[in-house]
């Protein structure tokens, strides 16, 4: 019995206690959320600073009213403008020139659309030429104020930006070879999902409200992105971009990010340090030992051995009681070997029985096709698929005479090894009555007769059954509540045979069975089956039904009584689809020839 009581300590008092007390030294890595905070506001900082740029570049465009004119003169025309940056003196020579063209001439802002229209191809270029002039100026004006990292305006060109005006500071070229600064003309493949501000400003023309990062790992580079839309007359014209660095930010946040975690460092090293000692004396060892027995048991199952050293086990908590469960499970696995060897033993001498069932069952049908080589008057073929290792189902065919052959098909109820001797009882009888010169309902009456004397169980069987005249292709059945025959008139299709049953052999006693004539022709064939295939089940539950079940059979309707068989079978086995089999699926063809 366990030492433990209502007082131990137990294993999550003796780690956790201590561990919880200094943990809450730990409390201090909410620091971390000032930091996340921190930066989240330079950040914003940084945003309202970047999109204030982009706001001042886009007034200084958007106060061109010539502006639905310059932007696609210049996306055309750039190839034939003349490009004099910083040149005072070739601006001041085109501006005479075009204050000769325009009357009332002041300054570039305010002359219209249609004033630039009037003049002729060269007066339009000079005023472009001008006002791109003096944009870049304001771009490099606004650059050199604000000291952003890249500033500049473009429009998406099918799959390519295309650059208009880059802002420059002292030092810098505007001029490009590689297209580094993107002058005017400049393309670059645009690639969606690279920017989402950039791709929802251009889908909805509606600048976006939240941060847009990025790193260059090439460039060594860090940035915050904003994308701003220039309009004349609500339409979108071009897209101003500012991007400014926000390493500084980075650094900020990585200089508390060292400091914190050093001290984090320190603090979780100490705090693993007594985790670890604590762990060690109260749960490692005693579990380590533990393990050890629980080893060495495995390799030699000597319980009694295994036992006594886990009753040594003493951590006075859930460590010790695990022990102590240890040692009560090996007595019960003792216990559980000795019953289950007894079982298998058990199981092997069913399993033994049921194979041996098994073949005896099959030893009572016929089973070699085909059944008689000799005959050219007749084919037949018959095939049973148990869905348990003996199953209730049977089927026979054997000659009368020369010029009669007899055909069962039956279902006994149940299933197992008493629906097989209910079976096999069923077929001697059967056999042996019509084999006496009995008619079928005659045989099925003497047999409902003997089964009944002593059928405590209660079992029953259906029963379709037929004496056959060769010669004359006249025959005799008998119904007793089995499924329909089908019957297939030469070059036809097979088609059911509905009439009214008898009740199925060993319900009642004195029953009486009715016999059906039928005939056959030459070419005629007949097929008899048990509900295990029009019953057939899928995974949904649906059954094969008989409509599925002529269809197989007229799939090749001319076929061998045997490839008849395989077709009826490959259409269930595709029905269900690998679905668990519940009941027996027996099935029986039969061709008449005649005399040809």
């Amino acid at each position: 019995m366990s030492k433990l009581n209502s007082k131990r300590k137990g294993i999550v008092k003796q780690i956790t206690y201590p561990v919880f007390t200094v943990s809450v030294i730990f409390i201090v890595i909410a620091v971390i959320t000032f930091i996340i905070f921190n930066l989240s506001v330079l950040l914003n900082q940084r945003f309202e600073y970047t999109t204030q740029i982009a706001d001042e570049v886009v007034t200084t465009i958007e106060e061109y009213k010539s502006l639905d004119f310059l932007v696609p003169y210049w996306h055309d025309h750039y190839e034939e403008m003349e490009f004099f940056y910083g040149n005072r003196n070739i601006l001041e020579q085109k501006e005479r020139q075009l204050s000769a063209l325009i009357q009332d001439y002041s300054d570039e802002e305010h002359v219209t659309t249609e004033q630039v229209q009037a003049l002729d191809e060269e007066g339009q270029r000079l005023f472009a030429e001008i006002c791109y002039y003096q944009l870049c100026e304001d771009f490099d004006r606004i650059k050199s104020s604000y000291n952003p990292m890249f500033l500049y305006s473009f429009s998406i060109d099918g799959d390519n930006q295309f650059f208009y005006i880059t802002g420059t500071k002292e030092g810098e070229l505007r001029e490009s070879s590689g297209g580094e600064l993107f002058e005017l003309g400049c393309t670059y493949p645009y690639q969606a999902g690279r920017y989402p501000t950039l791709d929802s400003l251009i889908n909805t023309g509606i600048p976006a409200d939240r941060l847009e990062l990025s790193l260059n790992k090439d460039a060594d580079r860090t940035a915050v992105h904003v994308f701003a839309p220039v309009r004349f007359n609500g339409q979108m014209v071009m897209i101003v971009g500012v991007s400014t660095d926000w390493a500084d930010i980075i650094s900020y946040t990585m200089y508390l990010n060292v400091f914190l975690a050093a001290f984090i460092i320190i603090l979780v090293a100490s705090l693993a340090l007594l985790f670890f000692r604590l762990l060690r004396r109260y749960a490692v060892a005693p579990l380590f030992k533990e393990r050890g027995i629980i080893k060495t048991y495995e390799q030699d199952k000597d319980s009694a051995k295994a036992i006594p050293e886990l009753k040594k086990i003493d951590s006075d908590n859930e460590i010790e009681e695990l022990a102590t469960a240890f040692s009560s499970m090996l007595v019960e696995i003792d216990r559980y070997m000795d019953e289950t060897q007894k079982a298998t033993a058990e199981k092997e001498r069913l399993g033994a029985e049921l194979n041996m069932a098994a073949s005896i069952q099959e030893s009572q049908l016929p089973s070699t096709f085909p059944a008689f080589p000799d005959r050219k008057d007749f084919d037949i073929c018959a095939s049973m698929d148990p869905a348990k290792e003996v199953g209730g189902d049977f089927y026979d065919f054997f000659l009368v005479d020369e010029d009669h052959i007899a055909l069962v098909m039956a279902d006994v109820s149940g299933k197992g090894i008493p629906a097989a001797l209910f079976m096999m009882i069923s077929k001697l009888l059967i056999q042996s009555r019509i084999m006496m010169g009995e008619s079928p309902a005659e045989a099925l009456a003497n047999t409902n007769a003997q089964l009944m004397q002593n059928n405590e169980v209660h079992q029953f069987v259906t029963v379709w059954l037929a004496v056959f005249d060769l010669k004359t292709g006249k025959g005799t059945a008998a119904n007793a509540g089995h499924e329909h025959p089908v019957i297939r008139r030469a070059n036809g299709k097979y088609e059911l045979v509905e009439y009214k049953h008898s009740p199925p052999v060993a319900t009642m006693r004195k029953l009486k069975f009715r016999d059906h004539e039928f005939e056959l022709n030459p070419g005629d064939s007949l097929f008899v089956y048990t509900d295990g295939v029009p019953e057939a089940t899928n995974s949904e539950n649906e059954l094969y039904g008989t409509d599925r079940m002529l269809e197989a059979l007229n799939k090749d309707a001319d076929a061998s009584c045997e490839d008849i068989l395989k077709n009826v079978s490959a259409g269930i086995d595709e029905f269900v689809a690998g679905a668990e089999q519940f009941d027996d699926i027996t099935m029986l063809c039969f061709k008449y020839f005649g005399d040809k």
